[in-house]
C-alpha cells in the first residue's frame, strides 16, 4: 500500500486553514477568546475541507503561493490540514511549514476583540481561538514519532510574533521565515533540506515578478492576488515592507481564477490587492487604462464558467478614490453590476495630520495631511455611490499621540456619520510591552476616558453600518439553516451589544459632566 508520506508538508492553524463555511468573512469571529467561542462550536465553523489523504481542496492563499513555488521547482510537497497531520508526516518528512497570520494572538484583531467584549461586559479569558489552533498544530507536530526528523518552519505575516514573544524554541519552532517566498524561499528550504544550519530567523527579499508562479492549490475565498507591495511608506504597514506596487501579469491572474473556480468551485473571485485602482501603475498616480483592461479581463474570464460567477475585490486608500472617482465607477460597474453591493477595506488610520505626517505622509498623496480628514469623507461617499460598503480602519496608541489627535479622530467619526462604514478602533500596541503585560496596553487605553469615548463612538458606528450588512457577511454560507441561525443570532448579538455600549458611553459622559459641574 502506497503510503502519503512527503518530504515538505504546509499547514496552518485551523482558523486560517478552514473557509469558515465558505464565507471567509465569518472568519473573524477566529479572534474570540476560549471564554467565548468553545471547542463545539469551533469544529462546526472551522472545518478543513480534505481528500482522502489528508491533503486539503482549498488553502489560505500564501500556503498555496508557497507550494508553487516549490513543486515547480520539483520538490515533493503538499498542503495538509492541521486535523490530517499524522497522515501526511512520515519517516522520509524533512520540513513542515506553518503558515500563520496570529499564532500568538498580537494582532488588531485580537485586540479588537478584547475590547469589544470587555466593554461589553463579556468575559474574556483564555486564548483566541485563532492563537490556540496555532499551538495544537505544534503540539501535533512536536508529539510525532518523527519529530527528530524534520524541522518546524513558521511563516507568514504573522511569523514575527513566534520570534518577538521569546518563545521560539519553548514552542519547539525551529526557524522563522519573514517576508515573501519566491525569492529567496526556495534556497532557504534547500539548505534545511540538506542539513545545513540556517538562521533561525530568516529575512526575504522581495520577489520579483519574475518569480512569482500562479497556484495549483484553489485558494479560500478565492483570493487571487493582482499586486504586490503599495510604496506608499507608512511606517505601521507590513505590506510596505514588499516596497513599491508590483502588478502581477494577467496571464497568471487567470490561471489563478480558472484554478478557484474549476478545482475550487468558488462562485466570487477576489481579486486581491493592497490598492486595486493603483493596478499597473509606476508611482502614486493610478493608471486607469490598466485597472481597467484587468477589471474587464477578470469579468469575462469568471463568466466563461458560468453567468452567476462574480469579481470583487478587498482594499484601497481614500487618496486614489479621490484623486479618480470615474475609475471607481467604472471598476464598480463590473464588481458590483445590477446593484450588487459588496465590501472593501479602507484603511482610515488617522484623522490627526500631524501623526498622518509623522508616520504615513505617502498614505494621502497627492494630497496634502491637513487635507486628509475630507478626503476620507468625500472616499467614503464615492464608495457608497457606487455600493461598496466600506471597513474603515482607525488605529489609536501611535508614539507620540496626544488628546488632540484623539479629538480630531472624534471629529472625523461625526462626519462619518451619516456614511456606510464600518469604523473599527485598532489598537497599535507595542509587542514588548504587549507581550510583558499581557493585555496591560489594552486596559490602559480604556482608563483614559478620551481614549475610551473614541473607542466606544467608533464601535457604536461600526455596530450601526454592520446591521445593515449582515446578511451580507453570511450570504456564502453554503449551508441554508447554518446561514439563518447565523444571520438571526449576528442582528440579535449587534443590537445587544451596541445597547451596552451606548450605555457605557452614557455613563461616561455623566461621569464627565460631574467633573465639570464640580
Amino acid at each position: 500500500m502506497k503510503n502519503n508520506f512527503h518530504e515538505i508538508v504546509l499547514t496552518s492553524e485551523a482558523a486560517i486553514a478552514s473557509d469558515t463555511l465558505g464565507s471567509s468573512l465569518v472568519g473573524f469571529i477566529s479572534a474570540l477568546p476560549e471564554s467565548v467561542l468553545n471547542d463545539t462550536v469551533a469544529k462546526i465553523i472551522f472545518r478543513v475541507s480534505s481528500n482522502a489523504d489528508g491533503t486539503v481542496k482549498r488553502a489560505p492563499y500564501g500556503l498555496s503561493k508557497v507550494e508553487a513555488k516549490l513543486k515547480s521547482l520539483g520538490y515533493n510537497v503538499s498542503i495538509v490540514s492541521p486535523y490530517e497531520l499524522n497522515m501526511s508526516i512520515g519517516p522520509n518528512t524533512k520540513l513542515v511549514g506553518i503558515y500563520t497570520m496570529d499564532g500568538m494572538g498580537y494582532s488588531y484583531g485580537s485586540g479588537i476583540t478584547y475590547w469589544m467584549l470587555k466593554l461589553a461586559g463579556i468575559k474574556y479569558s483564555g486564548l483566541p481561538f485563532i492563537a490556540k489552533s496555532f499551538r495544537r498544530v505544534l503540539e501535533t507536530l512536536n508529539n510525532s514519532p518523527y519529530r527528530s526528523n524534520f524541522k518546524i518552519v513558521v511563516g507568514g505575516p504573522a511569523s514575527w510574533q513566534i520570534y518577538d514573544s521569546g518563545l521560539q524554541k519553548e514552542l519547539g519552532v525551529d526557524y522563522v521565515f519573514e517576508g515573501e517566498f519566491e525569492k529567496d524561499g526556495p534556497a532557504f528550504i534547500e539548505g534545511i533540506l540538506h542539513g545545513v544550519k540556517m538562521p533561525e530567523r530568516f529575512h526575504a527579499r522581495p520577489a520579483s515578478i519574475e518569480d512569482i508562479v500562479p497556484i495549483t492549490t484553489p485558494s479560500n475565498g478565492g483570493l487571487v492576488e493582482v499586486t504586490r507591495g503599495c510604496g506608499r511608506g507608512c511606517a505601521f504597514c507590513t505590506p510596505n515592507l514588499s516596497g513599491m506596487i508590483r502588478s502581477i501579469p494577467f496571464e497568471i491572474i487567470e490561471k489563478e481564477i480558472e484554478v478557484n473556480i474549476l478545482k475550487g468551485n468558488l462562485k466570487d473571485i477576489n481579486l486581491h490587492s493592497e490598492e486595486y485602482f493603483r493596478y499597473g501603475a509606476n508611482g502614486i498616480d493610478p493608471n486607469p487604462e490598466k485597472v481597467m483592461k484587468l477589471t474587464e479581463m477578470a469579468y469575462k474570464t469568471v463568466k466563461r464558467f458560468g453567468s452567476e460567477n462574480t469579481i470583487s475585490t478587498d482594499f484601497t486608500t481614500a487618496a486614489v478614490v479621490v484623486q479618480n472617482p470615474s475609475l471607481v465607477k467604472s471598476v464598480a460597474e463590473y464588481i458590483n453590476e445590477g446593484g450588487r453591493k459588496t465590501f472593501i477595506e479602507m484603511g482610515i488610520e488617522t484623522a490627526s495630520s500631524k501623526l498622518i505626517e509623522k508616520y504615513m505622509r505617502g498614505k494621502v498623496l497627492p494630497y496634502r495631511p491637513i487635507q486628509y480628514p475630507d478626503i476620507v469623507v468625500q472616499a467614503v461617499g464615492i464608495l457608497n455611490d457606487n455600493n461598496w460598503f466600506v471597513v474603515g480602519t482607525m488605529i489609536i496608541n501611535f508614539p507620540g499621540e496626544t488628546d488632540d489627535d484623539i479629538i480630531a479622530n472624534l471629529e472625523l467619526l461625526d462626519k462619518l456619520k451619516d456614511l456606510k462604514v464600518v469604523t473599527f478602533p485598532l489598537p497599535l500596541i507595542p509587542v514588548a510591552a504587549f507581550r510583558k503585560k499581557g493585555f496591560t496596553a489594552l486596559d490602559e487605553m480604556l482608563e483614559d476616558p478620551l481614549r475610551k469615548e473614541f473607542i466606544l463612538k467608533a464601535l457604536i458606528k461600526a455596530f450601526d453600518s454592520l446591521k445593515e450588512t449582515t446578511k451580507m457577511v453570511v450570504d456564502n454560507v453554503r449551508n441554508p439553516l447554518i446561514r439563518y441561525l447565523m444571520y438571526r443570532f449576528g442582528l440579535f448579538s449587534l443590537e445587544k451589544v451596541k445597547k451596552r455600549y451606548e450605555n457605557q458611553l452614557s455613563i461616561l459622559k455623566s461621569g464627565y459632566n460631574e467633573v465639570i459641574t464640580s
